[in-house]
C-alpha cells in the first residue's frame, strides 16, 4: 500500500522508511487550513500510520476492504463526472435526450386550465344541442364576475349554476401550448386576459365548455449554451447506467442475481 503521485509533476517531499510522501498531500492539507510545515508533518504522520496499520494486518481487515472498495468506486465515478462534459460524448443518447428535453427549456407560452363541460353526444339533434347550450350559458353567466378561480372552485360554482341532476364533465388540464389543445378550446383559453377568470361558452368537439385559466408558463428562448447547461446534468445521470453496462460488456462480466436472497432483503 504505497502512496502514489497525484500527477506527473507531483514531487516527493519526504520519505518514511523509504516510502514517499508527496507534495500533493501537503497541498491538500494546506488548503484545509494548515501551515505548510504543519501540513508536511501531518502527511508524514499519515504515512507512518498507514505503514503501521499495514504491518498490523489492517490492510486485510473487512472494514478496510469495504472502505477501499468504496473509494475505488468513488474515484471511478469522479472520472466519469469530470470526463463527460461534451454532448458529443453521449452520441445518439444525447440527441434523443435533447429532442425530448429541449421543449421544457425553450418553448412558447403555455397555459394551464380547468373546464366544465356540458357534453353533447355526436348523435344529439340540433334541439338537444341547443338545450345543453342553455345550461352552459347559465354557468358562464354565473362565473362571469368571479376571480381567482381554480379547478375545485370552478366545479362547485358551475354545478350550482347548472342545477341539480345536471352531470358536468370536468378536468384540470396541465399547461399546454396553444397547438397542443383542441382548436376552439385553445383560442378561447389564450384569449383570456387574467388568470383565475372564466370564459364565455365555447363549442368544442365534445360539447359546450366554460374554461378557466389557472396558471401560466411564460415563453422562454434561452441560448443553445444555456439549453445544454440545463440538460447536461440530467443526461449525465441517465447515461451513467449505459456507461457502466459498457464497462461490463468490455470486461465480459456476467451478473447473476440470487432471487431467493434478494427476497430476504425485504425483511431488513
Amino acid at each position: 500500500m504505497v502512496a502514489t503521485r497525484a500527477s506527473a509533476d507531483d514531487a516527493i517531499v519526504a520519505t518514511v522508511n523509504g516510502q514517499p510522501v508527496w507534495g500533493s498531500c501537503v497541498a491538500i492539507q494546506a488548503k484545509r487550513g494548515a501551515a505548510v510545515h504543519d501540513a508536511l508533518q501531518q502527511c508524514v504522520d499519515f504515512e507512518l500510520l498507514a505503514q503501521t496499520a499495514d504491518h498490523r494486518g489492517y490492510a486485510l481487515d473487512a472494514e478496510v476492504a469495504r472502505a477501499t472498495h468504496g473509494a475505488m468506486v468513488n474515484e471511478l465515478v469522479t472520472t466519469y463526472e469530470d470526463g463527460y462534459q461534451d454532448p458529443a460524448q453521449f452520441g445518439a443518447f444525447w440527441l434523443k435526450a435533447y429532442k425530448q428535453g429541449v421543449w421544457h427549456i425553450r418553448h412558447e407560452n403555455y397555459r394551464a386550465s380547468s373546464y366544465v363541460r356540458v357534453e353533447v353526444p355526436a348523435t344529439a339533434t340540433p334541439d338537444e344541442a341547443a338545450a345543453k347550450k342553455l345550461i352552459a350559458d347559465r354557468i358562464a353567466a354565473a362565473l362571469a364576475n368571479e376571480t381567482g378561480l381554480s379547478g375545485p372552485s370552478l366545479l362547485v360554482l358551475a354545478q350550482a349554476a347548472a342545477g341539480p341532476g345536471v352531470k358536468l364533465a370536468h378536468e384540470d388540464v396541465t399547461a399546454f401550448r396553444a397547438g397542443g389543445l383542441e382548436e376552439n378550446y385553445a383560442k378561447t383559453l389564450f384569449a383570456l386576459t387574467e388568470i383565475g377568470r372564466a370564459s364565455q361558452v365555447v363549442r368544442t368537439k365534445w360539447g359546450w365548455d366554460v374554461i378557466a385559466w389557472t396558471d401560466d408558463v411564460p415563453a422562454t428562448d434561452p441560448s443553445e449554451a444555456e439549453v445544454i447547461a440545463k440538460l447536461l446534468p440530467n443526461v449525465k445521470i441517465a447515461f451513467f447506467a449505459h456507461w457502466v453496462d459498457a464497462i461490463g460488456k468490455s470486461l465480459g462480466v456476467h451478473v447473476t442475481l440470487d432471487e431467493a436472497n434478494i427476497a430476504k432483503l425485504e425483511a431488513l
